[in-house]
């Protein structure tokens, strides 16, 4: 069965904003609107456009209603998007409009919106427990603190076995799989905002390379493995990926 939500796109907005309960619900919404609006656009322009210009056309309108969406809606919520995050919701818009053009959604809304919402659930319930884990609040809100708690809860490398997880129990409901999509559209950009650790030996400009290319080569390592590994269908593909980035990040921090 073809995969109707935007996976990629669901995975990279979850890196981002899943630290707390009020921006993993707004997050989504956008997510959302982004694939609707990319699928929109391109039924609407497809029978006027060339293949190449149609593509162009939704990927750089969905890129910037995106970005443009994310910068004005969190700044209504109060926080301000930093440079880096602002240019990951372009990214998100374009993981969307990638989705749409596919050929996989195939104007099929219902399905869409469907498994959209599920992931976007799983999104929010996966956002409370990093925040109350990592703060002892929900929504902002200060509950309690205990002694399990920890800041750790709230850096990246949850951040990926939270995208992880949220795609593999949404697949795990739809009994669908992402093995077909390529997780380095979402790990490159992350790697580029995020990096696990810091190299000021080798001076500014090789150092930056170097915590660049070491997870990405390691990442890249551990998805050969992953290939002939015997795991679950719905974790197969970006699913299994984002776990292990999730790890891969988890020891580079120690360093």
């Amino acid at each position: 069965m073809k995969l109707k939500y935007p996976a990629e796109a669901f995975a990279l907005g979850i890196i981002l904003f899943s630290a707390g309960m009020r921006e993993a619900f707004a997050a989504g919404i956008l997510v959302i609107l982004a694939v609707v609006f990319a699928e929109f656009l391109k039924n609407l322009l497809e029978t006027f456009l060339p293949g190449w210009s149609l593509k162009l056309c939704v990927y750089v309108a969905t890129g910037s209603l995106c970005s443009s969406v994310f910068l004005v809606s969190f700044a209504v919520l109060g926080t301000l998007l930093d440079n880096g995050t602002w240019v990951m919701a372009f990214v998100i818009g374009l993981l969307a409009a990638h989705r749409s053009l596919s050929g996989e959604i195939d104007a099929q809304y219902g399905e869409l919106f469907l498994e959209s919402a599920i992931a976007w659930g799983f999104w929010i319930l996966l956002a409370i427990f990093r925040e109350f884990a990592g703060s002892g609040a929900i929504f902002g809100n200060t509950l309690f603190t205990a002694g399990f708690q920890s800041k750790a809860f709230l850096e990246v490398t949850f951040a990926f076995l939270a995208a992880g997880l949220v795609l593999a129990f949404t697949n795990g409901i739809l009994k669908k799989e992402c093995k077909t999509i390529n997780s380095l559209f979402v790990f490159v950009p992350a790697v580029l905002l995020f990096r696990p650790f810091a190299m000021h030996i080798l001076g500014e400009t090789a150092g930056l390379i170097w915590t660049i290319l070491v997870p990405i080569v390691m990442f890249l390592s551990v998805k050969v493995t992953l290939k002939f590994s015997s795991i679950g269908k719905a974790y197969r593909g970006l699913p299994a990926d984002m776990l292990a980035a999730g790890f891969i990040y988890m020891i580079l921090s120690i360093y």
